[in-house]
């Protein structure tokens, strides 16, 4: 009897033991998570959070199939339903690009990459603020466009009809970074739509299509990871959450590898002259860079000049990037998922951004509403950037789209062009 309650004592220690070191690690993995993104654990908020953090990847593998050939442009997006592309011409707009003057309303037309587009309803929320009137936003920009596609948007919806009020051009960061890392580099025409060759291959190679069919069976594993964090019993353990972020880092990587092995394939292959274009060699690299800061400012002024005979007001103004040394100190959490030292674009904004600065005095030196917003958030503590690239979180958007609206209440001359509309924001 004294053996049996013996036996069930040290039993009785094991277990607790066990448990003891079961809530250990599970509270230092709830303390890891705090330390990491600052607010306690739940499976809710790390799914979200891994859905946010890696959707740049799944656009990365998957952009070919959603952006289609256009002949002006370059290219735009296929929504796959027929009223949807009709409608929308392509762009990511809700209100018709073929826009018409008409009494009380005030056509804008938003020109830019993937930045501008995120900043439209936050352009539409301050404007409301500032001239409690709702515009008629249409929103011409795209992910990766780079000029002169924002000239050959605008250029063409005027040829078509489109009557604009005022046109919001906010670029600068695609213009110098895309050029070489995603055309020069692969021996491409820098001024080209962005990874044109992959754009026009028509029948992909044996080594090709193995490396397409590995980034597809990534992602499915991740997109069961991801269920498996939802459904499991054990989605409340910290450290079982922790255990499938890092499994997740690790597909997120093998997929964004296996993305760019592809592209790299793709682009080192002998090209023929409607993959290449006709391609100009540098003496160097910042040559390429300067030659791509004039084209935008050629893009911009040409932009400008038409501006008379389409009876619209411009304002041009060059985004911010967390790469462009000294416009912010980037808070711990920033250096964490929005720096990349090695980052391909990085070298692009140090040695290019200085000439954009320099070309937009030139044009405000022209009369042309240029403005640099390049050291916007240089007085921000808090975090603004939201991944590697270039993109902003809410807060930053919010500051950016005021100071865009602030810029126009200042200096336009909108009582000439539509006074019944200058009436109107002024009685408000």
């Amino acid at each position: 009897m004294e053996r049996e309650h013996s036996k069930i004592k040290i039993i009785t220690y094991y277990c607790l033991m066990i448990l003891i070191v079961i809530l250990s690690i599970e509270m230092l993995a709830q303390l890891t998570f705090y330390v990491i993104f600052m607010e306690r654990y739940s499976a809710k908020k790390i799914k979200n959070y891994l859905i946010k953090e890696y959707d740049a990847t799944e656009r990365r593998a998957d952009f070919l199939k959603q952006e289609i050939l256009h002949p002006y442009v370059g290219y735009v997006f296929d929504y796959g339903d027929e009223e949807i592309n009709f409608r929308t011409q392509g762009f990511p707009t809700d209100n018709p690009p073929l826009a018409k003057r008409e009494a009380g309303k005030l056509n804008i037309a938003i020109l830019g990459g993937s930045v501008a587009k995120e900043l439209v309803p936050y352009i539409k929320e301050a404007w409301e603020q500032t001239f409690k009137i709702t515009p008629n936003l249409v929103n011409l920009s795209c992910p990766g466009f780079k000029q002169p596609q924002q000239l050959m948007a605008l250029a063409y919806f005027l040829s078509l009809g489109a009557e604009y009020e005022l046109v919001i051009n906010i670029d600068g960061f695609n213009d110098i970074a895309l050029p070489y890392s995603e055309n020069y580099a692969y021996e491409i025409n820098p001024f080209f739509p962005r990874s044109w060759k992959l754009r026009i291959t028509a029948n992909p190679s044996h080594n090709e299509l193995s490396l397409i069919g590995k980034v597809k069976y990534l992602r499915d594993i991740k997109q069961r990871k991801l269920k498996d964090l939802s459904n499991s019993v054990f989605n409340f353990s910290a450290f079982y959450g922790l255990i499938k972020m890092f499994q997740l880092k690790i597909n997120d990587m093998e997929i964004y590898n296996s993305s760019k092995s592809l592209s790299a394939m793709q682009l080192k292959m002998t090209k023929r002259f409607e993959e290449s274009g006709p391609l100009e060699h540098y003496e160097n690299i910042s040559n390429m860079h300067e030659a791509a800061a004039d084209v935008w400012l050629r893009s911009s002024w040409l932009i400008n000049n038409m501006a008379k005979d389409g009876g619209y007001e411009y304002y041009h103004f060059l985004q911010p990037n967390q790469y462009y040394e000294g416009s912010k100190r980037l808070t711990r959490k920033e250096k964490r998922i929005a720096y990349s030292a090695n980052h391909m674009y990085r070298k692009s904004v140090i040695i290019g951004y200085p000439m954009l600065i320099e070309r937009g005095m030139i044009l405000v030196n022209n009369n042309i509403k240029f403005f640099d917003t390049t050291m916007i958030f240089a007085n921000i503590a808090g975090t603004i950037y939201r991944d590697t690239c270039c993109h902003y979180n809410k807060q930053g958007s919010e500051i950016l789209a005021e100071m865009v609206i602030q810029k126009i209440k200042e200096n336009t001359n909108i009582d000439k062009l539509r006074p019944e509309i200058y009436r109107k924001i002024n009685a408000n």
